[in-house]
């Protein structure tokens, strides 16, 4: 039997992420993280608390 860890659902943005490496990190897409979040590519920068939802 495997039991699946659900994750944090907060992710605090890092001076060294991007869109990308945070959707791939979460296995989602950059278009979910937008939409998840309502906001806009450029309103990601270091410290930007995001909502990242877990897997069901």
């Amino acid at each position: 039997m495997s039991i699946k860890k659900k994750h944090n659902p907060f992710y605090k943005v890092k001076s060294y992420d991007t869109l990308k490496s945070i959707s791939e990190k979460f296995n989602i897409t950059p278009t979910e993280i937008l939409i998840e979040n309502s906001i806009s590519p450029k309103q990601i920068t270091e410290g930007t608390i995001l909502y990242i939802k877990n897997d069901d």
